[in-house]
C-alpha cells in the first residue's frame, strides 16, 4: 500500500494557512490548519507534523485525489509543478471537501442547539406546571 501525502501552505488574508492532502489506498483525508500572521519556518513545519499530527482534524472524501508522484522527475519539473499546484489550490478537491463538511458540522450544531432549546423550553412548561398545581392544593 502506498501513502502520499501533500503540504501546501498558502495566504489566506490575514493568515497563513495549510492544507495536509493524505491518499492511502482507496481513502482521501485532509486537513486544514492555521499557522498565524507569518509565514511558518520549515521547523515550524517539522514540529507542526512531529507533535500535533495525531490531533489534526482530517476530513474524509474519495479516492484518486491526488496525481500519482513519478518518482524519476527532474527538480525542476517537481518545482513548475509546485508553482501550477499553488495557482489551482483554491479550486482543488480538497477545499471543496472542507467547504461540504463544515456545512455538515453547521448543520449538527443546529440540530443541537434546537434540541437544548427544546428541552429548556419543556423544563420552563414543567416547572410552571407544577407551580400552578401547588398554588391550588389548598391549606
Amino acid at each position: 500500500m502506498i501513502i502520499q501525502g501533500k503540504l501546501t501552505v498558502y495566504f489566506e488574508s490575514p493568515f497563513y494557512r495549510g492544507l495536509f492532502e493524505q491518499n492511502c489506498g482507496d481513502t482521501y483525508r485532509v486537513a486544514k490548519v492555521t499557522f498565524g500572521t507569518q509565514a511558518p519556518t520549515a521547523n515550524e513545519l517539522l514540529q507542526l507534523v512531529q507533535q500535533r499530527w495525531g490531533k489534526l482534524h482530517w476530513a474524509a472524501g474519495e479516492a484518486d485525489a491526488l496525481p500519482k508522484v513519478q518518482n524519476g522527475m527532474s527538480p525542476k519539473r517537481r518545482s513548475r509543478q509546485a508553482r501550477k499546484e499553488v495557482q489551482r489550490l483554491r479550486k482543488g478537491k480538497a477545499t471543496t471537501l472542507l467547504k461540504l463538511e463544515h456545512k455538515q458540522n453547521l448543520k449538527l450544531k443546529k440540530q443541537r442547539r434546537k434540541q437544548l432549546k427544546d428541552q429548556h423550553a419543556s423544563e420552563v412548561r414543567l416547572k410552571k406546571q407544577t407551580k400552578r398545581l401547588a398554588k391550588h392544593r389548598g391549606h
